[in-house]
């Protein structure tokens, strides 16, 4: 579209919006006496010239975004007649107004604890009261035999040979080969000789003896993780006791307490003889072989509490095992006697029939 100018000269119509300097151009050709009106779009022109860098700069904005929201546009400004309305300001949240209170706690959480910190965390192990006093027995009566406290290479010596005197082995047999076998690795074990010392002088008192048990204890688990040594040791102290039909009698677990433990202790008394082994067969239900002389050995080793197979394994050890009795009165009763249960009244049975 054109239109002539007082000179003669054709020029192009633009609009006002597109290019602010045309109409810029067009307000300066006005008349002297409109000079309000200049004024007026004048200043229409530069908010319409500043509105429109604020538009291309949002666009750009908005375009250079990762997901390209032009949303962001249209919530702060919307055109209407070349004019900018300005969104309503969302109602702030008064702290003062309010009785909510928002608490946020924030913090660190490991999912695993490092190795590092897992091993210091281990709690350390140690031997339980009954423990102690089993081991402490064995080294009282079995090892300690002048009752000094202490104990040395010969003492280990005399008690394994008693061992060999009690079980009529003789120097050629190959159990007593095994038992030299076994008396070596327990003077290494519990007597650790450096080099240049003399092992005969070197004493093993009582806590050096549960410290190396502690030691030893600490690495097992179940009977398989015993060392080498301690099992060829329970083996050579089942086939010391068995009176060759592949099982320990009574008689001889009472004559091995004799000769060890004294013919005037307890352990000689036929009572505590009958509760022994009363408790290392489970009151007769098994026979005392190789098997169950081994889990008797091991919970001799390894029981922490009493009431086990193998708490009185070589002496009377801790309480004496206390069961809950059992009330077979039922069982016996006629149908006229028994107290049959009613919720209307207290019943003042001690016993029922399953």
């Amino acid at each position: 579209m054109t239109s002539t100018t007082p000179n003669g000269k054709h020029v192009r119509s633009h609009s006002l919006k597109s290019f602010p300097a045309v109409a810029a151009a067009a307000i300066d050709s006005k008349k002297p006496g409109d000079s309000d009106v200049a004024t007026v779009v004048a200043n229409d022109l530069q908010t319409i010239t500043s509105t429109a860098k604020m538009s291309s700069t949002w666009k750009q904005a908005c375009d250079r975004t990762r997901d390209r929201t032009k949303q962001l546009l249209r919530r702060t400004m919307s055109w209407k007649s070349n004019t900018i309305i300005m969104q309503p300001e969302e109602p702030k949240f008064d702290d003062t107004s309010s009785t909510l209170e928002i608490h946020v706690w924030a913090s660190w959480m490991k999912r695993y604890a490092s190795e590092d910190e897992s091993k210091s965390l281990e709690i350390p192990f140690k031997l339980s009261s009954l423990q102690e006093e089993k081991l402490s027995t064995f080294f009282k009566y079995y090892l300690d035999g002048d009752c000094d406290g202490f104990v040395f290479e010969h003492d280990f010596h005399q008690f394994f040979e008693k061992l060999r005197r009690f079980a009529d082995w003789s120097p050629d047999s190959d159990e007593y080969i095994i038992l030299k076998q076994v008396l070596r690795e327990l003077i290494q074990v519990f007597i650790p000789c450096e080099s240049g010392q003399n092992v005969a002088f070197i004493s093993l008192s009582i806590d050096d003896w549960l410290k190396v048990w502690c030691q030893t204890l600490s690495k097992c688990t179940v009977a398989s993780d015993m060392p080498l040594w301690l099992k060829y040791f329970q083996n050579i102290l089942f086939k010391s006791l068995d009176s060759g039909k592949g099982e320990i009698e009574k008689s001889n677990l009472q004559r091995f307490y004799d000769t060890f433990l004294g013919s005037n202790c307890e352990e000689s008394k036929q009572v505590v003889i009958d509760a022994m082994y009363n408790s290392l067969t489970s009151n007769g239900d098994f026979k005392l072989d190789r098997d169950t002389w081994g889990r008797c050995f091991a919970n001799w080793l390894l029981g922490t509490r009493p009431n086990g197979s193998g708490q009185w394994l070589f002496a009377k050890c801790g309480p004496t095992p206390e069961f809950f009795p059992i009330d077979y009165s039922a069982m016996n009763s006629t149908v006229n006697t028994r107290d049959t249960y009613s919720h209307k009244r207290r019943s003042d049975r001690h016993s029922i029939v399953v």
